[in-house]
């Protein structure tokens, strides 16, 4: 179980290692970010680019005005589901359901750009062998994986 009922909310009941893996990882998202808010769309790092989605796919034009008017605002909307996310991963901390939306925002975001990275398919299958130079990385997208799906369970 990740998460349990408290007063007040819902209580993240992972251990230590786990919780520092999260603010190791987010952290390092975050680092990202801010440097991703002042590069153009041409130099943005590919893994990156799922969290600056296309508006137009047809319309270059229209969809260089989209990200001239978005980008830093989506930026900074990562970085703040992020900043919050690292606030919650304090042990006993009790998540509201704005905090669990913005959990579920950065855990996302982090999950996205790890399946980028690791070229992550729905065909895919879920067992890698042990010799498989990204299977640390892999457990990682999995654990993200559950984390997001167990976080959804109590959004509603």
């Amino acid at each position: 179980m990740s998460f349990e009922r408290a007063e007040g909310g819902l209580q993240l009941t992972i251990d230590d290692h786990s919780r520092n893996v999260l603010v190791q990882l987010l952290g390092e998202l975050r680092h990202e970010l801010v440097r991703a808010k002042s590069t153009s769309e041409n130099e943005l790092a590919s893994h990156m680019k799922r969290l600056f989605p296309t508006a137009y796919h047809n319309d270059e034009r229209r969809n260089q005005e989209y990200r001239r008017f978005t980008h830093a605002d989506l930026a900074d909307s990562h970085v703040a589901a992020i900043d919050d996310t690292l606030s919650l991963l304090t042990p006993q901390r009790v998540f509201n359901q704005g905090d669990l939306e913005q959990f579920v925002r950065a855990i996302n975001a982090m999950r996205l750009v790890l399946g980028t990275i690791l070229d992550v398919s729905e065909d895919e299958a879920d067992d890698v062998g042990e010799d498989d130079p990204t299977a640390a990385q892999r457990e990682v997208y999995d654990y993200l994986g559950w984390l997001l799906h167990t976080a959804l369970q109590y959004l509603g």
